[in-house]
Formats: structure tokens, C-alpha cells, sequence
């Protein structure tokens, strides 16, 4: 999630920004030129020198489409790529002191029985990369680069816990132009495997696809996504790499179509096996995304893609909240005609109609933007107050992709449903060695400054960072005291944490002076009416929910009572996770975690500190194209004594339903079944709305654990 402070006025957070995005975009054009094996009357026999004499060609004819060529050919260019021994070894070493900062690194290490992916030690296996480097067991750049997000980072299954290195993730990017969909014949049989196409082409004769490259289709989707998926939950992994409806409007075409290619080489081809026996065969091309002026062989390769980029200074977050109108002209592509959207699309209502609907909302969330704070609380409201004037009564919150945002939108929305309910938000942070530095320094400066009235900006800045003592709220709602309240240790795994903590929601200085918006149940929003009973409300989900979106969830499902529906998943009868991402309080970038350093370094002279801020170096952010941390542990109540983050706790949705081919081609399909199953006793394929008894937020039995 997103949380704004004066220091950064909007710091990383958001999975889909400040962590790598692993999904496939759909390309801006479907039109590519593509090169095959025979080399232009420029190029020589060298792969590299093909690919960057097709590119020029490809420019001087046409610059608004991407060139491709074949998949093969940008593997063996990327495997001629030298190693740069001393760098990678000054990359690694540049590395770890962004990733003692991750807040959950004993419990990656060693995870709960309940927990589906196994444990692995983060700085014992950057260690090993370290130590490979220096035994010359990596042939190239490509391999080192692979083997040290597959060592590192892949196991992580965290969005916010992420390094995109430069060869991987500046020059090429491997594409399937097929996405495959997840089909229930009648919503009830275990779903199976087919081509998007061939659904919206004809449904019923349609085919499964029972192997890909001669493995089982099932197993061949899981193997891939359990492999490098940004999802805690195995059921979230399985259906990030399928097309559905709602992701599609966010142009997210299924990890199926080329996700984790830098990870793994999908070959030139992939055979289709059919349930019929028929195979096809599809191509794999490569998108040049990379300049590849210069570039004639392995070694300018690597000064082209693995040269250091200087970071460019981040574009300021301006408060533009003027006049605010929704608009109700506009649509999302693939979906129906809202009776309200936001001018930014992230946010829409919808009327549902039939037997049994006539009195349902949707709202459609795609994010919580990290602009335009005001439209997002107007659109909310309005529609609610629409909603409401139209006689409906009922309300299905569609969160199906939402990969997050700001934090304090969260809280609003949540406010809006449930203004008398003070959410909870609770959170701490990891007191690394360095890490601890900044509290100390900074408690020190603002001790007897009093911002409302202090002349002096940057430490009135100071004074509502996280480093600041007197900066957020215990979990009793009251401020810390003095600095030991807040930063004595407790300790859990071996490892010191702050103590709990809550955002200062109620100071103007922490909401109004920066999003230009009162968070409801604040200031001038204090008077609101609950528009919709608990029971009255459905939450949404396909598993891919993350970050502030886990924490609209969270806030939903514990504190106002809603229920909730989990589409998709493994072909298994069983319950599944609505929140399948990262349930992190707080993601930052390596940019953000440098910045503050180097603020705060500027007001000690102690030595002993200075050295240990001195170790943070820019190598890690321009050798990458993005790199992030998990900040803070979200921490449910249930877990306060046991300091369990709740990314590693099991919380099943109240019914599972599959997709249906229907659901393919029109949206609202998934909305009047969530419905139906919601308010009029429609069948879940797993689990029921009205028989749900499972208390909320209780750690879960053991489950069958990858090993």
C-alpha cells in the first residue's frame, strides 16, 4: 500500500508501482515486424548484431509499433552477454542493505505450517549468488541475472518484495500471442484449461486443453506460476496466469502469454494438446523493448543494458482537487455503460437487473489511485448516494485485480460503508541496525518542536515521518509519549520489531494539507449514514487482491462483517483465499529508502551512525528497472501476542465460485452470480454464504505445503 507523508508526498507502496510487475501488458499495437533467422545486409552472424540491425530497420520505416523477432534469437543475443564479475559482486554487495529492511525476512525464512510456499533464508541465498560470482560458476550476465531473482527474490511470493535487473527487464520481453481462460462447464464441474479465442469464438465447442508441451495443462500452469508468482496463495498464482474480464480492463492479459519469460526461456513454440487429441502449435516472439543503438555483439550488450542509469529525480505529486465531477459518459472497455465513473476509470458503479437483482449495486474498483484523491472519494460517494435514491439495497464490491494504492483511500472507502466504525490499520515496523538510526536521529530534532507552529519546514517534515516518536498513534488510539514507547523492541522470531502502531488519520496535517480531502469520518465528513447493512454487502475477489486493497478487505471482513466470494482457483473442490497478494502495511522502493537516509544522515555527526547510513548506495536503482521492499507488517488483533504478520495468515472467503464461459464475454455475468449466491441462496461450488461459520482471521489448519 500507499502512505502519504510530508517528507515524500506520495512514497512506494503500491504493488503495481513500486514492485515488479509481473504481468504482461498488451502491447500498444498488434502490429510488429519480426525477423526471423536470416540476417539483413547490415547485420552479421552474430545475434545480437541481427536483432539491433532490425531494429534500426524497424525504426527508420515505422517508430510506433514494437519490433519482435524470433524468440530464439534474443536468447542466444542475451546468452552471449558477458559476465561483469566485479560488478555483480559490487551489485550484491550494494544490495543487502536495502533488504535488511524487509519486514518479514525470519518469517520468509521460516514460515507457519499453514503457509503453502516453503521457507527460504533471503541473505544465505544471496550469499551463495555472491559466492558463485566469485567461483566463476555463471557463464554469462543472463545466467547470474536469473539465478539471482530465482535465488532471491521468486521465492519471496511478495509484491512488494522485488528487483527487476537491467538485462532482464531493459531489452527484450518473450510474448505467446494466446492468453488461456479458466472454464466450469456449468459452474459446478471442476474447472478446465482453454484458449481464450476458442471460448469467445463458440463456448460449446470449445476445447480443453489437457497438455502443454506434453505435460498436463494444470500442472504445466501451476509448476510456472508457483515458480516466480508475486502471490502468497496458490490459488491467486494459478489464476494470475489466465485472461479474465476484470483484468483485461486493467490490460492485463494473463501471465500465460509471456510472465516470468525472463525468468524462463518458453523456447520458439508451445504444443497445445486438446482434449480431442489435436495439437497446434504457437509462437513465441520477442518484443524489442530496449534501444539497441550500438549494439553489435555480447560485450556492447552489456555496456548497453548493464551500464549504471542515473536515477532521475521523481516528478512532484501535485494536489490538483479543483471542482470534482464523475462522469457518466464514459465507459471501460468490455463492460456496460455505468451509471457513474471517475474521470481516471478506477472507479465505477454499475445496476444489476433480473429475477432477484433489481436491487443490487456494483461498484468496481480497480485501484486506489495514487492521484485525484478527491474524484475517487466523490466518485465513491456519489454513486453511493445514487444507489441509495434508486431503491437498491444491496451492494457487490468487485475488487478483482486490484493490486492497491494509497492507504488512506482505503480507509475512505471503508469509512463511507461504515462511518461509526474506527478502523483498525495496525502495523509495525522491522528495527533493522540501520533502520534504527533514523528514529533516533530524528526523535532527537523534533522532541520540543510543536508543528503548528514551527517556521522551520524540513523539521516540521521531519516531524511527520515514520522516524518521528511523536508521528502516528498507538493502538489504543493515543499518542506515543516518549521515544522508548514507540521504538523499544519486541522481539519475535529473534528478530526486534517496533511496537504496534496506527496512522494519525485525524490529523489534518497527515490527510487534508495533502490529499486536499477530510478521510470520511474526519473533520468535515463526520456526519455520514451508513448507506448498506453488512449483510447486505458481497466482497468480490479472484485471489489478486494486494497491498491496500488486503487492507480494504481486511478492514471489511473483520471490523464490518461482510462476506466474501473467491472466483477461479486450482481444479480442486476446497475453500480459497479472497486476498491472494501481499498483505504488507507499507512497500517501499530502494529510491524511497535512499532518500530518507540521505535526509536524515545531514542532521548527525555521530560516526558510528553516518557509517552505517553511508553502506546505502544508488547501484542497486540504476542497475534496475524496479526494487522494493515489504516496510511493515500488517497485524491483525487476533495476532497482536503472537506478532503473526497477516501475510502469513489463512483466511478462506465464505464461498468459492468458478468461471463460467459466459463470464468470458460479459462481466456482469460474474456480478449476478456473486449475487445470487450473496443475497437469493444460489449454490457456491464451495463453501455458502448463509452457512459460513468460520471465524475470521483465525490462523487455518496445515495444508498441503509445496515443498
Amino acid at each position: 500500500m500507499r502512505y502519504i507523508n510530508i517528507l515524500s508526498v506520495v512514497i512506494a507502496g503500491v504493488a503495481r508501482l513500486t514492485a515488479a510487475d509481473s504481468s504482461v501488458m498488451t502491447p500498444a499495437s498488434s502490429a510488429t515486424t519480426s525477423l526471423g533467422t536470416t540476417p539483413t545486409s547490415t547485420a552479421t552472424c552474430n545475434p545480437c548484431a541481427k536483432i539491433s540491425a532490425h531494429w534500426a530497420e524497424h525504426n527508420r520505416q515505422n517508430k510506433t509499433t514494437l519490433p519482435t523477432v524470433k524468440a530464439s534469437l534474443a536468447h542466444e543475443c542475451l546468452k552471449s552477454v558477458p559476465l561483469g564479475q566485479h560488478e555483480a559482486v559490487q551489485l550484491i554487495d550494494a544490495i543487502e542493505p536495502y533488504l535488511e529492511w524487509q519486514s518479514d525476512a525470519a518469517y520468509k525464512k521460516d514460515p507457519p505450517e499453514s503457509y503453502f510456499y516453503p521457507g527460504f533464508d533471503i541473505f544465505g541465498n544471496l550469499a551463495k549468488v555472491r559466492s558463485n560470482v566469485q567461483a566463476g560458476k555463471y557463464s554469462n550476465e543472463f545466467d547470474f541475472q536469473t539465478d539471482l531473482y530465482k535465488q532471491v527474490w521468486a521465492p519471496g511470493h511478495d509484491g512488494h518484495f522485488t528487483f527487476k535487473p537491467d538485462l532482464l527487464h531493459r531489452a527484450f520481453r518473450w510474448y505467446r500471442n494466446v492468453s488461456i481462460v479458466s472454464i466450469s462447464e456449468n459452474g459446478e464441474a471442476l474447472p478446465t484449461i482453454k484458449l481464450q479465442t476458442d471460448v469467445l469464438a463458440n463456448p460449446k465447442t470449445a476445447q480443453a486443453i489437457t497438455k502443454i508441451n506434453g505435460i498436463n495443462a494444470t500442472k504445466y500452469v501451476e509448476d510456472t506460476a508457483n515458480a516466480a508468482s508475486r502471490f502468497h496463495d496458490a490459488d491467486a498464482s494459478y489464476n494470475s496466469m489466465f485472461w479474465s474480464k476484470p483484468t483485461a480492463a486493467q490490460g492485463n492479459v494473463g501471465d500465460f502469454v509471456g510472465a516470468y519469460s525472463f525468468l524462463f526461456y518458453p523456447g520458439d513454440t508451445t504444443n497445445l494438446t486438446y482434449a480431442n487429441g489435436t495439437t497446434i502449435e504457437v509462437e513465441t516472439k520477442a518484443f524489442i523493448d530496449g534501444n539497441m543503438t550500438g549494439v553489435v555483439d555480447g560485450p556492447s550488450m552489456y555496456k548497453r543494458f548493464c551500464s549504471p542509469l542515473p536515477l532521475q529525480p521523481a516528478a512532484a505529486s501535485a494536489n490538483t482537487n479543483t471542482t470534482i465531477n464523475t462522469i457518466t459518459n464514459a465507459t471501460i472497455p468490455g463492460y456496460p455503460t455505468p451509471v457513474i465513473i471517475s474521470p481516471d476509470r478506477t472507479i465505477s458503479g454499475y445496476y444489476l437487473s433480473g429475477p432477484g437483482l433489481d436491487n443490487v449495486a456494483v461498484i468496481y474498483l480497480q485501484l486506489f489511485p495514487v492521484s485525484n484523491f478527491a474524484e475517487f472519494q466523490t466518485a465513491i460517494s456519489d454513486f453511493l448516494r445514487k444507489a441509495k435514491a434508486a431503491g437498491k439495497t444491496r451492494l457487490v464490491i468487485d475488487l478483482q485485480g486490484n493490486r492497491g494504492g494509497v492507504v488512506l483511500l482505503a480507509y475512505d472507502f471503508f469509512r463511507q460503508l461504515f462511518p461509526s466504525i474506527v478502523q483498525d490499520g495496525i502495523s509495525r515496523w522491522k528495527l533493522s541496525k540501520t533502520f534504527e538510526h533514523l528514529p533516533r536521529v530524528v526523535s532527537e530534532l523534533i522532541k520540543d518542536i510543536d508543528p503548528a507552529t514551527e517556521t522551520n519546514l524540513e523539521l516540521r517534515s521531519l516531524y511527520y515521518t515514520p522516524w518521528s516518536y511523536r508521528h502516528n498513534l498507538n493502538i489504543s488510539n493515543h499518542n506515543f509519549e516518549k521515544f522508548e514507547e514507540k521504538y523499544s523492541p519486541h522481539t519475535y522470531k529473534n528478530t526486534n520489531y517496533s511496537n504496534l502502531i496506527r496512522i494519525n488519520v485525524g490529523d489534518p496535517l497527515t490527510t487534508t494539507k495533502l490529499l486536499g480531502i477530510d478521510i470520511s469520518g474526519y473533520g468535515t465528513r463526520t456526519n455520514l449514514t451508513q448507506p448498506f447493512e453488512a449483510e447486505n454487502i458481497i466482497l468480490l475477489h479472484d485471489g489478486l487482491c494486494e497491498s491496500s486493497c488486503s487492507t480494504v478487505s481486511t478492514l471489511l471482513r473483520h471490523q464490518g462483517g461482510v462476506k466474501s466470494i473467491a472466483m477461479g482457483g486450482r481444479p480442486n473442490q476446497g475453500p480459497m483465499q479472497g486476498v491472494g497478494g501481499v498483505k504488507g502495511a507499507e512497500g517501499l522502493g530502494f529510491t524511497q529508502i535512499y532518500q530518507y537516509i540521505n535526509s536524515v544522515s545531514r542532521f548527525t555527526t555521530n560516526s558510528t551512525v553516518k557509517a552505517g547510513l553511508q553502506r546505502f548506495k544508488t547501484l542497486p536503482m540504476e542497475r534496475s528497472v524496479a526494487a522494493g521492499i515489504n516496510a511493515q507488517d500488517q497485524i491483525l488483533r487476533d495476532n497482536i501476542d503472537d506478532g503473526i504478520p497477516s501475510q502469513y495468515i489463512t483466511e478462506e472467503a465464505d464461498c468459492r465460485l468458478y468461471w463460467t464461459a459466459p463470464m468470458i464475454s460479459d462481466v456482469t455475468e460474474i456480478w449476478k452470480s456473486a449475487a445470487n449466491s450473496a443475497f437469493n441462496g444460489a449454490k457456491c461450488a464451495y463453501g455458502g454464504i448463509s452457512t459460513s461459520k468460520a471465524k475470521r482471521g483465525n490462523k487455518a489448519p496445515p495444508v498441503h505445503r509445496l515443498k
